[in-house]
């Protein structure tokens, strides 16, 4: 059974490699510094999105096989 705690350090595990795979994505390019914005949300978002979609992938996956 997965606790409160679990889940809790997974979102933050999850908001943290967002934030690396954004910056390292969106600080790189040499651009203005509000388009360095905008893509980091954008990255960070698309980023967020997949892993959240790679957790509740495995979560079914470790649930059903």
């Amino acid at each position: 059974m997965i606790t409160a705690d679990q889940v809790v350090a997974s979102l933050l595990a999850v908001a943290g490699v967002s934030s690396l795979i954004a910056s390292w994505l969106s600080f790189t390019k040499p651009v203005e510094k509000p388009v360095k914005v905008m893509l980091f949300v954008g990255y960070f978002w698309l980023s967020a999105f997949l892993q959240l979609l790679l957790l509740a992938a495995i979560y079914y996956a470790w649930q059903h096989f």
